[in-house]
């Protein structure tokens, strides 16, 4: 597309029948041209940030082309008697023409999202090649042809018809792809424009509609605003190419420059608060480690030499590695001018407390937590303080020095094709993002997850740092996701395997096979007890077996059979016993495991991946209080097999098992993932057969990102869940003393008084349940079943029979089918 360095000024002068609106608001009318020009040049400077201005200017300044037709002027003076207008295909029509097909594919979908490209002879269904060439078959009758009066008031979009041959619809998939990328890269960059365009797009929207001080965007807003000169704007003279390209770079260079300052003043903070830590004088062995590790991720972030790329954080469970990971991530994106941390946690029980500790070194107003019980998700608009109402607006799009947010959020939003999810993918570009329990990438999305990690570092100038103590054999999967085919991975902490020695807390002893009731009475030996079990229907049996009597108070049992709000609270119980050193016996399948802070003096861990035993250990003698000779961790089979995801896991167990008495070993630990990925057809191993790249990507993502595939964006948006379970979420109307909130959501909403808010308050109370089980529930009256098939949320169920649950053990399901998968 050729762009002109000409304006024009447009014969309608002041609102009137020969103007040509976009929208409306109580203060007035927004013109075409003003929001043309202001989202194609908040979109061109977003795109800027990974190198693609002119395609982001340019699908803002067309994305709603098809506002100029007289249909959609008729609906917006007269909206009553007037239907819907399609503006967006006007706008993708003219890019497709001239070449810009990435860009043209997110003007198309910045309403209803990114459709799949289909194939070029396509001219029946929803696919974007079928849309596009109906459009062109229309002719005269075309959305472009209708919104012809464009031509006039945007002439630097006039096509480029002499400098390049006009593409048709049947050339979209040979076109789309360049010579040097994939087309892995080809629909992650499609993501990504429609990021820049759909933020672009709402932020304008609301500029003009509600013009929200309290975004962090706002000051921004204006400087562009009047650099396009509103009067000129809201007259409908059009600004240059050459002012529009320009406002866009110095929006783009700005925005960077306002967020480069919120990082270097956290990362001031965490050096303030690191050298406290460095100065104590009264350190324990223990501290003295961690202040190693601590002082090594200052140094490195400080490094100009250590460039931005891929890193492991692998330090031993205690060192202090959320501390030491945020302190690198902040040093290094001050160095390198990155613009945002994304701390990326991979359960939503232990985001809490990482967003505590953040929030008491860098205060509230600097930390995003982004998780659908954060408290700022949980309250009405009119209930929210000043930084309630900050925070909302931040989650939309994630403008924060530092994000918190889930493994489920990030990865999801990153293979989505929804324009609410795809919102924030722009601002992932140029951060640091920390994947705290790396060890938890779920292997049947692994290669997808490594993939994603791999375009970020390589094309989108993001640093990833993976931190574990656990540290997965993941190489060969980021060399396959490469464009050179080799990965350098740089290791952040300072500790040999003899440092890591010293970090040893607990001695892991084999006990071999128990029976529940035997393995009941060792428990109740113990003042001070954790025992992890691979299925609930085992915690349950066991806490059943050690709650009698004057133990009962000190019993414990931790499963997703229980609502989280219980859980979190018997965590707080459980955390407090154990420091007044009460009675503390714990029965938790593995939620218990991954960063949740506890120190047990004792553990017992069932058969089954040894990162999950490690983890397990991680939680004895966690603060080193005594001798590692003292502290044991008994590793023990029982019968009722395991979890069919498990089996791979519990077989390279055995492997190393067989092979090394000390399982906490860094050799052990290196041959466990070796081992499992060989297994699993991701590389290493010792010869046995593997299961295929399947088991690494189990609904073949990779492969669909395939323009023999036809892009098929929304298709892998619908397979690409990483809590992928057929199981159905029953709300428990819980009250006790202190709280009827359960209740009262329950009955909200058995009356229909429905929204987004109420599911994400709702969520502490549910349980989720396998299908048999609830048609078992149904069955016996045990549930109330609520909604209309035609909600969007559909049927909803809430556990009438409240005899069934109970706080310390949670719903009771007599038979429970494929148990182990749930945790």
């Amino acid at each position: 597309m050729v762009v002109s360095g000409s304006s024009v000024t447009s014969h309608g002068n002041g609102r009137g029948p020969d103007m040509f609106y976009a929208r409306t608001s109580d203060h007035g009318y927004e013109t075409c041209v003003e929001h043309l020009c202001m989202t194609g040049c908040l979109s061109g400077g977003f795109a800027q940030q990974f190198g693609h201005l002119d395609d982001g200017l340019l699908s803002g300044l067309v994305h709603d082309l098809g506002k100029y037709s007289p249909a959609f002027q008729n609906r917006i003076r007269d909206p009553e008697h007037s239907g819907k207008v399609d503006h967006s295909t006007a706008g993708a029509m003219l890019l497709m023409r001239d070449g810009y097909f990435a860009a043209s594919m997110a003007v198309a979908g910045h309403h209803a999202g990114l459709a799949d490209l289909g194939s070029g002879g396509e001219l029946d269904g929803s696919t974007y090649s079928a849309r596009i060439r109906r459009a062109f078959s229309a002719g005269g009758h075309s959305p472009l042809s209708l919104a012809d009066a464009w031509r006039t008031q945007l002439p630097m979009l006039r096509p480029a018809t002499q400098e390049k041959p006009a593409a048709t619809s049947k050339s979209v998939s040979r076109s789309l792809r360049t010579p040097d990328a994939t087309c892995y890269s080809d629909m992650m960059l499609t993501r990504m424009l429609l990021s820049a365009l759909v933020d672009g797009d709402r932020l304008d929207a609301e500029f003009f509609t509600s013009n929200r001080e309290r975004r962090a965007e706002h000051p921004l807003l204006e400087r562009v605003k009047e650099r396009l000169d509103p009067v000129a704007l809201a007259k409908e003279r059009t600004p240059s190419w050459h002012t529009l390209r320009e406002t866009a770079q110095r929006f783009s260079a700005e925005y960077a420059d306002a967020n480069r300052f919120q990082v270097n003043r956290a990362a001031a903070v965490m050096e303030t608060v690191a050298q406290r830590y460095l100065d104590k004088t009264d350190k324990s062995p223990l501290d003295v480690k961690r202040c190693e590790l601590l002082r090594q991720c200052l140094r490195r972030g400080c490094d100009a030499t250590c460039g931005t790329g891929l890193y492991t954080l692998t330090a031993p469970t205690g060192s202090g590695k959320t501390i030491a990971s945020i302190t690198f991530a902040l040093e290094h994106a001050r160095t390198h001018g990155l613009q945002r941390v994304i701390y990326v946690i991979p359960y939503t029980s232990i985001i809490d407390q990482t967003v505590g500790n953040f929030e008491k070194i860098f205060g509230p107003d600097v930390v995003l937590p982004h998780y659908a019980e954060a408290p700022y998700q949980l309250k009405d608009e009119s209930d929210m303080d000043e930084n309630d109402l900050k925070r909302a607006l931040a989650a939309e799009n994630w403008n924060a020095p530092i994000v918190v947010t889930t493994a489920v959020q990030f990865f999801e939003s990153l293979y989505s094709n929804k324009t609410s999810r795809c919102r924030k993918l722009h601002n992932i570009a140029n951060s640091v993002i920390v994947f705290d329990e790396a060890q938890t990438l779920p292997v049947p999305y692994l290669r997808p997850c490594v993939t994603a990690i791999a375009e970020l570092v390589e094309r989108y100038g993001s640093t990833a740092v993976l931190c574990t103590a656990t540290q997965p054999e993941l190489k060969p999967l980021f060399d396959r996701a490469s464009t050179d085919g080799q990965v350098d991975i740089p290791e952040i902490s300072p500790f040999s395997d003899a440092d890591r020695e010293t970090f040893r807390r607990v001695t892991v002893e084999r006990i071999g096979d128990i029976e529940l009731d035997a393995l009941a009475d060792r428990l109740d030996d113990y003042t001070q007890v954790l025992c992890v079990v691979n299925t609930r229907k085992k915690a349950q049996y066991l806490y059943d077996r050690l709650a009698h009597g004057e133990d009962e108070e000190g019993t414990f049992c931790l499963t997703t059979l229980q609502c989280a709000a219980d859980r979190k609270r018997l965590l707080r119980t459980i955390r407090e016993r154990l420091v007044a050193g009460k009675t503390c016996r714990v029965v938790s399948t593995s939620l218990i495991e991954a960063g949740v802070d506890v120190d047990f003096p004792v553990a017992y861990r069932e058969e089954t991946g040894l990162d999950s035993i490690i983890q397990t250990a991680g939680r004895c003698n966690r603060e080193g209080r005594h001798a590692a000779e003292q502290s044991m961790v008994y590793v023990f089979s029982t019968e009722g097999g395991c979890a069919p995801y498990l089996r791979q896991n519990l077989a390279a167990y055995h492997v190393v098992a067989n092979r090394y008495a000390d399982l906490m070993s860094s050799d052990a630990i290196r041959m466990y993932f070796n081992e499992l990925l060989g297994m699993l057809g991701g590389g290493g191993g010792s010869g046995r057969k593997a299961v295929g790249n399947d088991a690494l990507d189990v609904h073949r993502i990779i492969a669909l990102h395939g323009h023999d595939k036809g892009m098929p964006f929304e298709r892998i948006a619908e397979l690409f869940k990483l809590i992928d379970t057929p199981t159905v979420p029953v709300y428990v109307p819980w009250s006790d003393e202190t709280s009827d909130e359960g209740m009262r959501l329950c009955a909200q909403l058995e009356h229909g008084d429905i929204d987004r808010t109420l599911f994400r308050k709702l969520g502490k109370y549910a349980v989720n349940v396998w299908p048999r089980h609830l048609e078992q529930l149904l069955s016996a009256g045990a549930v109330l079943q609520v909604g209309r098939d035609g909600d969007p949320e559909g049927n909803c169920y809430i556990l009438r029979d409240r005899g069934l649950y109970s706080p310390q053990l949670g719903l009771r399901l007599d038979s429970v089918a494929a148990d182990g998968i749930f945790v």
